[in-house]
């Protein structure tokens, strides 16, 4: 996601903030608050499912506008086309190339929470109009459990419906080949919060005091909280805190179950596991989003804001890995659509420079590169987003996490 330079809390925004707290906002403050009475303190990931996907209060699942200029941040889906533009193109490229493909046989495209269905309608206009041949092979699959976001995507591809299937979990996808494709997914993942205090590691808890939630630390760590704490450096400062996802494995296992054979194009914004845990960030990388402003309060007006946290891309990698999937490719977003985006550029150049070329033509064109330009430029978009490839097809080199190291 994108959002504006300003990530403290301006006074009127703040007024502004208590003055539109919605009903659902405080019935989902209620509704936590009972939660702990009734079972005890809770972890930042069980309150963070609950603000963000609670079946009617939650962030994602009360069906309002959350992308876009009217909504609280920007996606590379909602900068145009173009960003669906060029990963058909990819995926063309990889229906085409990869050995175990059978292009005679039905070839499924995978998209998980798939918003409003923008990104999915642009890679299918663009198969559908540049690469037939595919576009009469595919079947594209949507696995989405938030009603609100269905219904909308049921609208947006109406003119695809024909190649569409609707799913409410990965689970229950099993197909023989295709793509496994996820846009700013994982980072909504819960996660549990840690905070090193007094040379030891504790959890930040979510519990209430004078009838306001507010965090407690609980040196009490899962088995899983605990074998996370031993991959962390050891020389970080006090107070130090960050984040840990626990659906990872589950998720990278339900991908691998989903096809036999496939490759996993993962979009995101995050860091390596070196880059994520260095002493500056001592603060982690959990941010909540309202209206294009960034805070760090987490535990305000739960129901009304986004809650996100960076992508480990070290931990997702490893977890694909232990799912019997080949890493293939990791870099910056810059990097992969100006690799993949070379046959679309050069068309686009020709249409620009084609005394033939309507003016309408040249205006579409200029648009598209224009926003080619927002997705790649190193201090918009270019450098805050990732894309890893997975592949159950051994690569040509040998299988390596150093790959992430770039």
């Amino acid at each position: 996601m994108f959002y504006s330079q300003q990530t403290t809390m301006p006074t009127e925004l703040t007024n502004l903030y208590s003055e539109i707290a919605q009903d659902a906002t405080l019935r989902l403050q209620s509704h936590v608050k009972h939660c702990i009475a009734e079972h005890g303190d809770i972890s930042f990931a069980q309150y963070m499912q609950l603000a963000l996907y609670h079946p009617e209060l939650g962030y994602y699942t009360r069906g309002q506008q959350n992308v876009g200029k009217s909504g609280d941040f920007f996606t590379s889906v909602s900068v145009g086309s173009c960003f669906g533009i060029i990963l058909a193109h990819r995926i063309h490229s990889l229906w085409e190339n990869q050995p175990n493909f059978n292009q005679a046989a039905p070839f499924h495209l995978i998209e998980i929470g798939a918003n409003s269905g923008q990104l999915a309608k642009d890679i299918l206009d663009t198969i559908q109009q540049q690469f037939p041949n595919l576009y009469t092979q595919l079947r594209y699959h949507i696995a989405e459990h938030l009603e609100a976001a269905k219904l909308s995507q049921l609208n947006t591809l109406k003119n695809h419906q024909d190649r569409l299937t609707h799913h409410t979990e990965l689970a229950e996808i099993s197909e023989t080949q295709g793509i496994i494709i996820s846009n700013e997914l994982i980072d909504a993942f819960p996660v549990h919060l840690l905070q090193l205090q007094n040379n030891q590691w504790n959890e930040r808890l979510v519990t209430v005091e004078n009838d306001e939630l507010t965090f407690i630390l609980s040196e009490n760590l899962s088995p899983e909280l605990e074998a996370f704490t031993q991959t962390l450096p050891q020389d970080l400062p006090e107070g130090y805190q960050t984040e840990y996802r626990p659906a990872i494995d589950s998720f990278t296992q339900a991908a691998r179950n989903a096809l036999q054979h496939s490759t996993t194009i993962t979009i995101d914004y995050g860091h390596t596991h070196s880059a994520y845990y260095q002493p500056s960030r001592s603060t982690g990388t959990l941010r909540c989003y309202h209206q294009h402003q960034a805070d760090e309060a987490p535990l305000d007006l739960p129901g009304l804001k986004d809650i996100t946290a960076h992508v480990d891309f070290t931990q997702l990698a490893n977890s694909y890995l232990n799912a019997d999937h080949y890493l293939t490719h990791f870099s910056a977003q810059s990097h992969y659509l100006t690799t993949h985006a070379r046959d679309w550029l050069i068309q686009l150049e020709n249409e620009l420079t084609d005394e033939d070329a309507s003016p309408q033509q040249q205006q579409l064109a200029m648009k598209s590169i224009r926003q080619f330009q927002t997705l790649t430029h190193p201090t918009i978009m270019g450098h805050q987003f990732y894309i890893l490839e997975t592949s159950t097809q051994s690569p040509s080199t040998p299988d390596t996490l150093a790959l992430l190291e770039v």
